[in-house]
């Protein structure tokens, strides 16, 4: 990703928006990748597999990386072999979001 900071969150895609609404939305509260997916689709009629969600904050694209923090879960923290992602909005970017994109 570019350094760049978006003032105008309009200018991302329709999917890159939307994570970040189902992230504003969230409150704050750090959801699992899978989780993420689960509300685009029942919300925003979005259907995302993980690569797609992979491909939404790649490092080329414009997703504000910035905005969130996004932790890899350690392996004895869950109950399968799968990786985990949580991604969490910062407080401080929750009403720009909100009043930007909803």
């Amino acid at each position: 990703m570019t350094d760049e900071v978006i003032e105008d969150l309009t200018t991302l895609t329709t999917k890159q928006q939307a994570m970040l609404k189902v992230l504003a939305d969230a409150d704050g509260e750090a959801l699992w990748g899978v989780e993420i997916r689960k509300r685009l689709k029942q919300d925003y009629n979005i259907d995302l597999t993980r690569n797609g969600m992979n491909g939404v904050f790649r490092s080329n694209s414009r997703y504000p990386k910035y905005m969130t923090e996004i932790k890899w879960v350690d392996e004895d923290e869950i109950d399968s072999n799968t990786k985990h992602v949580s991604h969490r909005l910062k407080s401080k970017y929750i009403d720009k979001v909100r009043k930007q994109l909803q």
